[in-house]
């Protein structure tokens, strides 16, 4: 266990402040009362337009600052057809909200302010969701979003210190699919940054603990 939570540290310290799109097979896959979830989302390519012209900081910013990984953590709390709660994206945080049913959903997300340069903004978003469940265990779907995502920028990258750190961001619409057996979901997601020919790509596993309504109750019983 020591072991575990060392590795997690570590995760966490070498991890960058970012906000992405929340995994749609997490909130499809909430069950009524309260929900854990644990996830690792890979940037696992990207395919940037040569004619767009980046800075310095801006080529270290994308290459390093975004970060190839997030460790993301929810918590979900679930009804008939309604859906809340928190997500940690490393270590940034977002409240969620949607409805949902067994073949589709709408959830929008919106998480704390940062500073884009001179100007305070909001990273959020909305995804629409289709589902198809083959059996109660088993399920697939798709996804459409349109965001606008935040990531942490060192402005000069030849420095040795953090005094020229603040947030960047860019506006993205893309689209995912997934499949879930239980508890578990893997995802593959697809981001084109608007405005450029910029694109993303992301592979997402995830893992969720349920407790139904009524669970804390009958444990204090």
């Amino acid at each position: 266990m020591r072991k575990i939570l060392l590795l997690v540290a570590e995760m966490l310290v070498l991890a960058g402040c970012s906000h992405h799109p929340p995994s749609a097979a997490q909130f499809m896959n909430a069950k009524v009362g309260a929900n854990v979830g644990l996830g690792l989302a890979a940037r696992i390519g990207d395919i940037y337009d040569s004619s767009y012209v980046y800075s310095q900081s801006d080529k270290a910013s994308i290459s390093l600052e975004e970060g190839y990984w997030n460790l993301e953590t929810t918590l979900y709390f679930g009804l008939p057809y309604f859906t809340f709660g928190f997500e940690a994206e490393d270590y940034t945080l977002r409240s969620v909200l949607g409805v949902r049913t067994d073949y589709w959903g709408a959830v929008y997300w919106i998480g704390f302010p940062f500073r884009d340069s001179h100007e305070a903004r909001f990273p959020q978003g909305f995804m629409l969701v289709q589902q198809l469940p083959i059996s109660e265990a088993f399920r697939i779907g798709l996804s459409e979003h349109i965001s606008r995502n935040s990531y942490r920028v060192i402005d000069d990258p030849g420095c040795c210190t953090f005094n020229d750190v603040y947030g960047d961001a860019y506006n993205e619409v893309g689209a995912g699919a997934y499949i879930v057996y239980s508890s578990f979901s893997a995802e593959f997601r697809y981001g084109n940054e608007m405005n450029s020919s910029n694109n993303r790509f992301y592979f997402v596993l995830n893992y969720r603990w349920s407790f139904p309504a009524g669970f804390f109750k009958k444990s204090k019983a």
